[in-house]
């Protein structure tokens, strides 16, 4: 392995705590995976729900299956969003990973062919470990949904990565082409793409990943706006369409998804008016566009304007998603006629006035109050009390995908995104931890109190996002057997209330507070911490008679079992 790339591997695995003693294999396995996966997918995520390296992989080292712009974890998962985004627009990532410096033919036929596996095209399937039935399990269910795939199949995606160089072997290219074949044949598809990245392009990912992200683009038709309190400066104007999907793709040409975090409202699909937005730019009169559309806001942390030509620095879309996903994925049929309208806006540093941006830009129709979380004044007040900490037992709230990119200061492992949030709070007080693995705005809905109200104390999401990251660490160092990681949530909940006691006070109240200390006392002192966590897993060892599947762990039955445990 090269000096750059073991730099980069041992920068991985301080920010993400891996153990000292950690296999290199196997870490580089989990380096690749993050690296590929966060080019997919822009918020945060485990890098256990991805790995599925080990015996039975079928010579996969990763899987991801994201959906929707969101990486599904569970068949729950998948149904939450058929039901609530009435479609599905589907991608397969595999991926393998060798720390030598070669590309060896004969082990990229087995990951290849493994993948055939994996989609059944062949009828007699090897052994294989619980992570890759589980994601079999979830890709049968999406196939089961195929009415509601967006007018096209799932994009299937490979990746092959070495510590080498590739130089493009034509021996191993036509290995790499009788497998596409093969699985083009299997009409699942919409595309099968197979890519072969060596350390030139696993570097460039991980900077990539790791920085704020910046584009400079041209932009002529434009004026600036006047001098407005809390923004530094303003313009407004059309830019060309195809100038604007630079903003929107990375160097691969995907979509950077989380730079519609803000945005408040996912997008769509092929509604009604995603479909007029789409026959617009397929007409012969592209030059209209700009007449019909509404525009495109954008928030930005830091322009510098020279010229015709302006950069932005750690940007946000916050109106305009609909017409940017339209857009990008008509981009081969986009003409230079096509303008979009344009604000673009510096803010102060502290200013206030982007949540009333994104409100207001975002009221063209209904939006649920849920969707609303991240600008909300109680996100903030997070954000501040995480922050109150020492650095021993500080933790990150993300109210923004990436907010955290390019501060190497902060340990990934320590960040929480809301998803994670409301899914550590959900299960440690709502009793909620068998579901878990559902979409966090349906697990939201069904939750009997409503998250993250004006009154309530914070302490109680950091302990429950704080409970989670100590046991985390315990899986980590493996100070805690790895089959009880499908239990995490409900292990949550038990330590709660084998510390604390089963009754929950009144989450505004003082005595949620000091009924929060007591976990708090625990979590920050290691010896009690981890005893605490291995009586919890007691319990899950007597209800479960030696079944640790993840199947178990989502039924209401074992929740009710582990509530009349700890009655």
């Amino acid at each position: 392995m090269d000096r750059i790339t073991s730099s980069y591997l041992q920068a991985f695995k301080q920010a993400q705590s891996f153990p000292d003693d950690s296999q290199e294999s196997v870490l580089f396995e989990h380096f690749v995976n993050y690296c590929i996966v966060s080019k997919e997918y822009n918020a945060q995520f485990s890098l256990e729900d991805v790995h599925v390296g080990g015996g039975g992989d079928l010579g996969m080292d990763g899987i991801a299956i994201i959906v929707n712009g969101n990486l599904i974890t569970s068949p729950e998962e998948l149904d939450d969003f058929a039901k609530s985004n009435k479609y599905l627009d589907v991608e397969f990532i595999f991926i393998q990973s060798k720390t030598s410096n070669s590309f060896d033919a004969k082990e990229i036929d087995t990951f290849l062919g493994g993948v055939e596996f994996f989609f059944g095209s062949v009828s007699e399937l090897p052994p294989v470990n619980d992570q890759i039935k589980y994601n079999q399990e979830i890709m049968e269910s999406i196939y089961n949904k195929s009415p509601l795939f967006k007018n096209k199949n799932p994009l299937l995606k490979l990746y092959y990565v070495t510590t080498g160089k590739w130089e493009n072997d034509q021996y191993i290219t036509s290995v790499a082409n009788r497998h596409k074949r093969n699985l083009e044949s299997l009409k699942l598809f919409q595309e099968v793409n197979i890519h072969f990245f060596g350390s030139d392009e696993i570097q460039s990912l991980y900077q990539f990943i790791n920085n704020k992200i910046s584009k400079e683009i041209v932009f002529p038709k434009k004026i600036a706006l006047p001098e407005v309190s809390g923004v530094q400066e303003a313009y407004i104007g059309i830019l060309p369409a195809l100038e604007y999907l630079k903003l929107i793709t990375d160097d691969y040409n995907n979509i950077i998804t989380g730079l519609f975090y803000d945005n408040v409202r996912g997008y769509q699909g092929e509604n009604e008016v995603n479909k007029e937005i789409k026959d617009t730019i397929l007409s012969g009169s592209q030059e209209s566009f700009v007449l019909y559309n509404n525009g495109i806001t954008i928030v930005a942390e830091e322009m510098q304007p020279v010229g015709d030509k302006i950069s932005l620095f750690d940007y946000q879309i916050v109106n305009g998603c609909q017409t940017s996903y339209v857009l990008y994925e008509n981009k081969n049929r986009i003409g230079e006629t096509l303008y979009v309208p344009i604000k673009i806006i510096c803010l102060n540093r502290d200013s206030e006035i982007k949540n009333n941006i994104i409100k207001a830009n975002n009221r063209q129709t209904p939006v649920k109050i849920e969707e609303l979380i991240a600008i909300t004044a109680y996100q903030k007040k997070l954000e501040e009390y995480y922050k109150s900490f020492p650095d021993k037992h500080k933790l990150y709230y993300e109210r923004r995908d990436k907010q955290y990119n390019g501060d190497n200061e902060v340990l990934k492992i320590k960040i929480v995104d809301i998803r994670l949030q409301i899914r550590c709070f959900a299960s440690m007080f709502l009793e909620q931890a068998h579901n878990s693995g559902r979409y966090y705005a349906k697990l939201m809905e069904e939750s009997n109190t409503k998250l993250f109200l004006p009154d309530h104390d914070p302490i109680g999401y950091y302990i429950s996002a704080y409970a989670n990251f100590r046991l985390n660490e315990f899986f980590r160092n493996k100070q805690i057997d790895g089959k009880y990681r499908p239990f995490r949530y409900h292990i949550l909940n038990i330590f709660r209330v084998q510390t604390s006691g089963i009754s929950i006070p009144r989450f505004s109240s003082k005595d949620f507070k000091k009924y929060c200390e007591k976990m708090e006392d625990v979590l920050f002192d290691d010896t009690r911490c981890k005893d605490s966590f291995i009586n919890a897993t007691g319990i899950i060892d007597n209800l479960v008679k030696g079944d640790y599947s993840r199947s178990i762990s989502k039924t209401t039955s074992f929740a009710k079992q582990v509530k009349s445990m700890l009655a």
